[in-house]
């Protein structure tokens, strides 16, 4: 039975999953093509994590981006996952802003995800949603 602290959590987690979602174009595409022309899934195949789900949006030459690159995560595992996605190692990412405040409701993201540049391995906190933009 949830605790109405853990209904809070949820809200606030919530609310800033949508703060994630307003500050990008590419959360908020417009149309099917858009999205099968900008949307690639990774992490898939005989090899893949079953638990974790991962995309990634190109904002290339999409107007107003912010972001030239988008990747998120799901875990829905009970457990931390870590990923080696080969196609992108050697890029840099970042935690999107939201998950760095201080006043982010799930702190997870901030002290336990980790993104190692040179292996294309991340690093996703048990049973959460995140997000990486591109340095």
């Amino acid at each position: 039975r949830p605790r109405p602290q853990d209904i809070v959590f949820a809200r606030d987690a919530l609310l800033d999953l949508l703060r994630i979602r307003a500050s990008t174009r590419l959360l908020r595409l417009r149309d099917a093509d858009e999205v099968q022309r900008r949307l690639r899934f990774l992490n898939t195949g005989p090899d893949q994590n079953p638990v974790v789900l991962v995309g990634h949006l190109d904002g290339s030459g999409l107007p107003g981006e912010r972001f030239g690159e988008l990747l998120y995560f799901i875990n829905a595992g009970v457990e931390a996952q870590a990923l080696e996605l080969p196609e992108l190692r050697g890029r840099r990412y970042a935690l999107h802003p939201v998950h760095l405040s201080d006043q982010a409701a799930d702190p997870r993201p901030r002290e336990s995800a980790t993104h190692e540049p040179g292996r294309g391995r991340f690093v996703v906190p048990a049973r959460t949603a995140l997000v990486y933009v591109a340095e």
